[in-house]
């Protein structure tokens, strides 16, 4: 869902939101913005909010890291200790568009995955090299990947620096 669309579809859910929690219809804007927002397919594309976790958050009324309820995403845990990942480049990773569309080398590079399943989104283009600059999309990845998939690595093996 595009921001015009947040704006108009649901301008009365977006204004009962920010009563229940008690802030302005502004603040709830960027609350929705920071929490949902930030999904990128090109260099150039709109900002795309995420549909699921704007409908719970308008269900619930309040925000929160609905996208992680859906199931704990085991297979990316497995994916990441095997590909020996450095969790270090999450925030900084950079990819060329042919890297992103494949995934035949995942066991060895997860970062198409990644893109693919929205834990990395584009945050830039370098038009020079032609590659993307990569990161988590919004607060509720982060967020999720820090509370949900972190812990998981370490539960599995006590020091997780071994994978980077």
């Amino acid at each position: 869902m595009s921001e015009d669309e947040l704006c108009s579809e649901l301008e009365e859910d977006i204004s009962l939101l920010a009563e229940n929690n008690g802030i302005t219809i502004e603040e709830t804007h960027r609350e929705l913005k920071e929490w949902y927002d930030g999904y990128h397919f090109s260099e150039d594309g709109d900002d795309i909010y995420n549909p699921f976790s704007l409908l719970n958050t308008f269900v619930k009324m309040k925000f929160g890291s609905y996208w992680f309820e859906t199931g704990t995403p085991t297979f990316l845990v497995e994916l990441l200790k095997t590909a020996k990942y450095n969790l270090n480049n999450l925030t900084t990773e950079v990819a060329s568009s042919d890297s992103l569309a494949g995934i035949e080398s995942m066991y060895t590079n997860p970062v198409p995955i990644l893109y693919q399943s929205g834990y990395l989104t584009i945050k830039g283009y370098n038009r020079e090299f032609r590659v993307y600059n990569l990161g988590f999309p919004n607060k509720e990845v982060e967020e999720g990947f820090t509370r949900f998939i972190l812990p998981l690595i370490q539960g599995t093996d006590k020091d997780w620096r071994k994978f980077q």
